[in-house]
């Protein structure tokens, strides 16, 4: 079974009208149907992101729709979907404690996804080809961060955790996928609840 057949199998599941929206890599008719999900009209930025992620998924995913939603999702919480420098917390907050640990190695978050440590940098060079950790920064360009993310999350590359562990035939555990990323829990926030809360958005924008 072709990934074209999965993707478009998977969107009929969602709803019929979108099989127009995406059939043949059409990507963005599918990101025009989630342009408002998250609550205000995304930036011209952020759809061409979305649009990059969603061609990475066709490249390293494996056909669920699903999964590329909860991708999307992620992209949102951490990035806004933009493939931004993690932002430095203010002292004196968890987080900027958190970010103590890291801080000072420059391999802080960058991407979608805010790729961290040095670790990491090491292993998506290995992937791409291309050398992240002299120049971190390249995890920044838009085809570098839509690849790091998908091949991450599909691969279990950040936490040992697939995606797949989730996002099955059978199951669709959104807010424990947050694992594949990162922890449920930080700085006593629950980002898998907020993740959620977007896959939902999304999903209520592909049906409208």
């Amino acid at each position: 079974m072709s990934k074209k057949f999965m993707i478009t199998a998977a969107l009929l599941l969602i709803g019929g009208s979108l099989y127009a929206a995406t059939a043949g890599g059409k990507w963005a008719k599918f990101v025009q149907r989630i342009v408002g999900a998250f609550g205000k009209a995304m930036t011209g930025v952020q759809q061409q992101s979305a649009l990059e992620i969603a061609r990475a998924f066709e490249i390293y995913g494996d056909g669920d729709v699903r999964k590329l939603v909860y991708m999307l999702s992620v992209a949102w919480h951490e990035s806004r979907l933009q493939p931004i420098r993690e932002i430095r917390a203010a002292p004196g907050t968890a987080v900027y404690e958190i970010q103590n640990g890291y801080w000072h190695t420059g391999f802080f978050g960058r991407g979608y996804v805010q790729l961290t440590g040095k670790a990491n940098y090491e292993k998506m060079s290995r992937f791409l080809g291309v050398d992240l950790v002299n120049n971190p920064d390249l995890a920044l360009q838009p085809q570098y961060a839509a690849r790091i993310m998908v091949y991450g999350m599909m691969e279990g590359a950040f936490t040992g955790r697939k995606l797949s562990e989730y996002i099955t035939p059978a199951k669709a555990d959104y807010y424990n996928a947050r694992r594949t990323v990162g922890s449920i829990m930080v700085a006593g926030t629950d980002t898998a609840a907020l993740i959620d809360g977007h896959v939902k958005s999304i999903f209520k924008s592909l049906n409208t």
